[in-house]
């Protein structure tokens, strides 16, 4: 109860509900979202659920192990934050208390540093692998466009990614050159430049570090597979607009049977995926089936509603 005598959501069980929250979205969640199929129908705003399960989960399990470090101490979470450090360096606290608290401490860290780590990770690996690319290749006069340059690089593989940044470059492969017609070529071409005009290097980031942190976690593995799938379907979705869907379809089928596929470098974007996540994209090129509008708003509210759950009970809490 607080000063003014309303009666509040017990802190004990708050904690314990985000948590439960937290872990149900990190594993079985997770795992039925990364399994259904109809989230490839809508990968757009499919990827808009996944960062909203996926920050919901650290978020909860984060505040709940905070909740039940301070409770009871303190009117205010920020007062009852100071009040168990203050706690714990006077060597006051319960074991419990303390183990929550440095547990949340810790879960936080983590994910922090495993953001950091692998933003400067990739911006170095992409820096190297730029100037690899400049020494190995050549440029395409005729490629050159959104705000990127194009490369053509000698390798049998048939190989298409970018590097995302600044200095832009996409990179496609004298096998890939060869292997397809002009039109399947530049259907290709559109695909990785979708890749750069939306940034998905940027919107994959954070689960990129969420399975570095924690990818011993199946839901977590899972979620890292699933967004890496969509963000490919997204970029054909694009690219199938600006040329056709059975061409650029015709183009993944042909790099998937001729078996030239390759990939070159850890961050890049390549047409060389798995021959199963090859496949259901050509499926869906030719036979597209997008989730109606209806389901589509259902997405949107059951996002914002993930996100908003966490809040809400620290507001009821305290």
């Amino acid at each position: 109860m607080t000063a003014a005598g309303t009666e509040r959501l017990p802190i004990t069980v708050a904690g314990c509900l985000l948590i439960a929250l937290g872990l149900a979205l990190a594993a079985p969640v997770s795992i039925a979202l990364a399994r259904a199929r109809w989230t490839r129908r809508a990968p757009g705003w499919s990827l808009l659920l996944w960062q909203a399960v996926c920050l919901a989960a650290g978020f909860s399990v984060v505040a709940g192990l905070a909740l039940l470090a301070v409770e009871p101490a303190g009117y205010t979470l920020v007062g009852a934050g100071l009040d168990w450090w203050s706690s714990l360096v006077a060597g006051e606290l319960t074991a419990w208390r303390a183990a929550c608290g440095l547990l949340s401490l810790a879960i936080t860290v983590v994910l922090l540093a495993s953001l950091t780590r692998t933003a400067w990770r990739t911006v170095s690996r992409r820096r190297l692998h730029r100037q690899m690319v400049d020494l190995l290749s050549r440029p395409i006069p005729a490629g050159v466009g959104a705000g990127c340059q194009v490369r053509l690089m000698d390798h049998r593989s048939a190989v298409a990614y970018t590097l995302p940044g600044l200095h832009a470059r996409l990179v496609v492969s004298t096998g890939l050159v060869d292997l397809l017609t002009t039109a399947e070529l530049t259907a290709v071409v559109e695909h990785e430049r979708a890749h750069l005009r939306a940034r998905h290097d940027i919107l994959i980031m954070p689960f990129q570090s969420w399975v570095a942190a924690f990818g011993r976690v199946r839901g977590v593995r899972e979620a890292g597979r699933s967004v890496g799938e969509l963000t490919e379907m997204l970029a054909d979705d694009v690219a199938a607009a600006r040329s056709a869907p059975d061409v650029l379809a015709s183009a993944l089928a042909r790099v998937a049977l001729e078996g030239r596929c390759g990939a070159v470098g850890a961050s890049a974007w390549s047409v060389a995926t798995p021959t199963t996540c090859i496949t259901d994209r050509v499926r869906r090129l030719r036979h597209p089936d997008p989730l109606p509008s209806v389901a589509r708003t259902v997405i949107v509210v059951a996002a914002a509603a993930l996100l908003a759950v966490p809040p809400t009970v620290l507001t009821l809490t305290w």
